[in-house]
């Protein structure tokens, strides 16, 4: 299913928040699949919470699992195309056993691709991933999509983040965490200190409120991941719900490659413009079902983005902070560095990055060394500097 039709194929109402997800994961594993294909004979999927949950597709096009395996099996088409070979390994882990008699109908029906499946937790799983893993030399992506916070913490998957090669996406519930992060349950604190990996997270979050309180969570938690796979590079995208001004969901991507955030940072920009579209939608059915009378304009005319617009705002002025404060006090900066501070945050983009360096040059506060003309924009991997002249 091509993204347009992911998109309008209504399988998603009411759930407007899985269509983002499934975008991005789409959009990203389109490009992932095609560049570890270029010089890899296998390519590893690993889903830890298969499901299926709420799909509406027979034939399950709505699920992670199945808009995956679509877009591994176009970089195996190009591969063969090139008379070239591309393994197709994937394990679908679910543990509710219900889901699961439908994961493993959709499964056995598939004979192109190497699949074995699970009926159990992700915590009793892990040997059989990881052998699963190391069976073929491959590149293992792990998808980890939970409905909460538990049955994944930090000590439980870290075997998995720890693959090299390997690259990891996991969706970090905010919405349900935020709610319960200050539970004086002993068992529901422990449970985040599972989650985190460790206690340090509340400190973090001593005193702060709001979007403030919401970012130290993620930021902490995106910090323990890296420090656990050793990842060079982590981003995050922002899900929004789709009828109320606050966040669902973030996907927390990580990877050894700049290459890969370039590629999820793209697959987040096109899904944000989606997101926008369909929250718009989503409030304007609420407000014909409640009112019983159509409306005659488009949702976006009479929904306003301005929560979103309010959040870019937000990360964008982080971020550029962030590369002016580290300019002023080093003086200079690589430009890699720069990049990949701006693409650590959540909406914030390349070519953000890039349309606040052309404006420093032209105000002659920023020189850019390394440029092979003074129009041409830095680019990552050109050992360009920033040099700060105030």
């Amino acid at each position: 299913m091509s993204k347009e039709d992911l998109s309008q194929s209504g399988l998603y109402l009411g759930r407007e928040q899985s269509l983002v997800k499934h975008l991005i994961l789409q959009s990203y594993l389109e490009r992932f699949a095609h560049i570890i294909g270029s010089w890899s004979d296998a390519i590893t999927y690993v889903d830890c919470f298969s499901g299926p949950w709420k799909e509406r597709s027979q034939e399950l096009k709505d699920t992670s699992f199945s808009i995956a395996l679509e877009e591994l099996r176009k970089a195996q088409k190009t591969r063969q195309k090139l008379g070239k070979s591309l393994k197709l390994r994937c394990f679908f882990l679910e543990k509710d056993p219900k889901a699961y008699a439908k994961l493993k109908e959709f499964a056995d029906g598939i004979t192109d691709v190497d699949i074995a499946h699970k009926n159990a937790a992700l915590e009793d799983s892990i040997d059989d991933i990881m052998k699963f893993t190391r069976k073929v030399k491959s590149f293992p992506f792990i998808f980890i999509d939970p409905t909460g916070w538990t049955g994944f913490g930090m000590d439980v998957i870290s075997p998995l983040l720890r693959l090299e090669p390997g690259e990891v996406l996991i969706n970090f519930m905010t919405g349900h965490i935020l709610r319960f992060i200050e539970s004086s349950d002993l068992r529901t604190q422990e449970s985040f200190v599972n989650l985190f990996g460790s206690a340090s997270f509340k400190n973090r979050l001593k005193e702060l409120e709001g979007l403030d309180r919401e970012d130290a969570a993620v930021e902490e938690y995106c910090k323990n991941v890296a420090k656990m796979g050793r990842f060079s590079f982590v981003s995050k995208a922002i899900v929004l719900h789709p009828e109320h001004d606050r966040t669902h969901f973030h996907l927390i991507y990580a990877t050894r490659n700049s290459t890969g955030i370039k590629v999820f940072k793209e697959a987040e920009k096109k899904a944000m413009t989606e997101m926008r579209h369909v929250r718009a939608e989503a409030r304007q059915r609420k407000s014909e079902a409640k009112t019983l009378q159509p409306s005659f304009f488009e949702p976006e005319v009479l929904y306003s983005t301005s929560y979103f617009d309010e959040l870019r705002d937000r990360y964008l002025a982080k971020a550029k902070l962030s590369i002016v404060h580290k300019l002023k006090q080093a003086g200079r900066i690589p430009y890699d560095d720069a990049w990949a501070s701006v693409l650590s945050e959540p909406l914030a983009w390349e070519s953000d990055l890039n349309d606040w360096i052309k404006d420093w040059e032209e105000t002659e506060q920023v020189v850019v060394q390394g440029k092979r003309s003074p129009r041409q924009k830095p680019h990552r991997g050109e050992n360009n500097i920033l040099v700060w002249r105030g």
